[in-house]
């Protein structure tokens, strides 16, 4: 008579085998297999150091955040410093990432918070460039046409130098040298309270006017209803 399959008289079952790894599983390593990938599989093989993953994430994605930065930031050389540092935050946090969410929503969160906080920078201090714009040490008491044309042979540089200078003296004389102290001679508190013989608290109430109100004359920062009074 037959044997019932799966019983064998005096003899126990062996287990079954197991059953091979699925052929994409195996191919997911090569590089054709990894460009197909979903977002969320590369991050996860990249939270194991897998960087050519890491590398495919960041050409799916170099465009858009630099695309969203350029919006939000408008500026430029803001734009290529702020998504470099978005991709060297999401490798170098790439623990913190939880599958299975999405991997868009958690690098933009990122992309996000780099830009609200850049923009907020440029709202403390509105000519936060003037230090780029080569006029350390320079005699700027001239027309400001001519310190410009002196300080660079850029035509764009020469106009922003311009305007700054203008808004400049347009400011009341303590704003005026407090700035011109700190920001163009890049001097410390310490420094200009030595040189002026005026409390550091003081002079940082007045860089702080003082920035305000040339931002607001060179159109780096809105108008105000109320003006802002120094105490």
């Amino acid at each position: 008579m037959a044997q019932r399959p799966g019983k064998v008289s005096g003899h126990t079952p062996s287990k079954p085998p197991v059953p091979p790894a699925p052929a994409e599983a195996v191919e997911d390593f090569k590089p054709a297999a990894l460009g197909k990938a979903s977002d969320e599989d590369l991050m996860r093989r990249t939270q194991l150091g897998d960087k050519a993953s890491f590398e495919i994430l960041y050409e799916r994605y170099h465009a858009s955040v630099l695309s969203y930065l350029y919006r939000m930031l408008g500026n430029l050389e803001d734009v290529e410093s702020i998504g470099q540092e978005v991709f060297l935050r999401a490798f170098r946090f790439a623990p913190t990432y939880r599958y299975p969410q999405k991997l868009s929503t958690w690098l933009f969160t990122i992309t996000r918070n780099l830009a609200i906080n850049q923009s907020r920078r440029r709202k403390r201090s509105p000519i936060r460039n003037v230090t780029e714009l080569n006029l350390e040490g320079m005699d700027i008491s001239g027309d400001p046409y001519q310190v410009a044309t002196k300080a660079t042979d850029s035509l764009e540089k020469q106009e922003e130098i311009a305007r700054v200078l203008k808004a400049l003296e347009g400011l009341p004389t303590d704003q005026k040298e407090v700035i011109v102290l700190g920001v163009f001679q890049d001097m410390s508190y310490a420094e200009m309270e030595a040189i002026t013989g005026t409390k550091a608290v003081t002079l940082r109430s007045r860089m702080f006017h003082g920035l305000k109100r040339l931002g607001r004359s060179i159109g780096a920062v809105p108008d105000e209803d109320e003006k802002e009074k120094e105490p």
